[in-house]
């Protein structure tokens, strides 16, 4: 229903009756918040990689990776893939990638394979087998050197140092969540898809 106005009700630029002008803006951002609430929290990160905690992940799995209009998806975790960690030493301590062994109570990983006993992180992350279990061990190594660059802060980590632990201990096999018991592979591809290119 339009407004009533007078020759003495101020006027916009485009000489549309400013009152009217202004609701028409209000009603329009209204209708966009929900829209633009849902572009802007699938801003892409830095680096190109989707970096959503493993629960965030499987309802956009079930949702064919479509955010629900409206829904936040918290983009600021800190989840450098392995490539970035590769060559990157950034929050780390000092020599921490090439002095710290990948078997040892620094990391909490036990041994599951007995190569990776003298190896170190770095080494992990250089290493380019394609076997499920090397490929575990590089994302591990690259989600707890994440966790460690954030000293673990539980608002900054995509997966916490315990949680890294886990999945390594249990090669793969872990609950990301309550109520969710994940397998090897699907371990794996929850990694190899928030690693890749970004898909939110």
């Amino acid at each position: 229903m339009n407004e009533p106005f007078s020759s003495s009700t101020p006027r916009s630029d485009d000489g549309t009756p400013e009152g009217v002008s202004r609701r028409r803006l209000m009603r329009a951002g209204m209708a966009a918040a929900p829209v633009l609430a849902a572009l802007k929290s699938n801003s892409v990160l830095a680096g190109g990689n989707s970096c959503v905690r493993p629960s965030a992940f499987s309802s956009l799995t079930a949702a064919h990776m479509k955010v629900s209009r409206g829904r936040v998806i918290q983009k600021d975790f800190e989840c450098a893939p392995p490539e970035h960690w590769l060559r990157s030493d950034r929050g780390l301590p000092h020599k921490f990638k090439s002095e710290t062994p990948f078997i040892s109570s620094a990391t909490g990983f036990s041994a599951n394979r007995q190569f990776y006993k003298q190896m170190s992180l770095q080494q992990v992350l250089e290493s380019t087998g394609t076997q499920n279990h090397e490929k575990l061990a590089r994302y591990v190594t690259a989600a707890f050197l994440s966790a460690v660059s954030v000293g673990n802060a539980s608002s900054f980590v995509l997966l916490n140092k315990r949680q890294c632990r886990e999945i390594w201990n249990r090669q793969g096999n872990w609950s990301p969540f309550a109520g969710a018991n994940w397998t090897m592979p699907q371990t794996l591809a929850y990694f190899e898809k928030i690693y890749g290119p970004a898909f939110l």
